[in-house]
């Protein structure tokens, strides 16, 4: 029996937008958590504009990846068209959290000194924690709702229902920081195994093999 019904494409839109969303948030550099006043004068300052871009930029593209990843979604009897709605908005938020706080970097830079020093560090702080809850938690608990839902639908194999029941309640919580990283593991795994199940093709191909030899 196949663990799950999801074509492999839904794997792949998954892990893209694991990837990319992990990276900004890990690396970019993104104030939040904990106020800082040094994290601000860092992320704006001018050396790490292109850093934070690309970081920013590389997971609003990623995000999109929930699109296809809705796409195979939709394929679930019952339950598809939803469900894929969910993942074209997570992915809406998402892309549109990375702009948000990938812009304050960039527009830090083009405004020059006078932006730079007419604008308060906890705006600052704010505007990019917003952007960090929009880019990473939104489409967390998009996706979690629709793991939790697919684990109760039973679209998914007993182990990975129960995988996928945690891990979506831990997308949902994806604001309380350890929960997204128990997330996180969750959606490779299930990106994983989606992308290595076995195409009725393939099964074809099995059989057929056994019986000739």
């Amino acid at each position: 029996m196949s663990a799950t019904t999801l074509p492999r494409s839904a794997g792949t839109g998954l892990l893209v937008y694991a990837a990319g969303t992990f990276a900004a948030f890990a690396f970019a550099g993104s104030p939040g958590g904990d106020y800082s006043a040094g994290g601000v004068a860092s992320y704006i300052g001018p050396a790490h504009a292109p850093v934070a871009f690309t970081l920013w930029y590389v997971a609003a593209l990623s995000a999109l990846a929930l699109v296809v990843f809705g796409a195979g979604v939709r394929r679930t009897p019952a339950i598809g068209g939803p469900m894929a709605a969910l993942a074209t908005i997570g992915a809406a938020l998402s892309a549109t959290g990375a702009w948000l706080a990938g812009g304050v970097a960039v527009g830090m830079v083009e405004g020059g000194g006078a932006v730079q020093s007419g604008v308060p560090a906890p705006v600052v702080y704010l505007i990019t924690e917003i952007g960090n809850l929009m880019c990473v938690c939104a489409p967390a608990l998009c996706v979690g709702v629709i793991g939790i839902v697919l684990a109760v639908r039973g679209a998914l194999s007993p182990w990975l229902r129960v995988v996928s029941v945690i891990g979506g309640i831990c997308g949902i919580l994806a604001p309380f920081y350890l929960t997204y990283f128990a997330y996180l593991l969750w959606v490779l795994v299930l990106g994983i195994v989606v992308l290595a199940r076995r195409t009725p093709a393939t099964e074809s191909a099995r059989t057929t093999a056994a019986l000739s030899s």
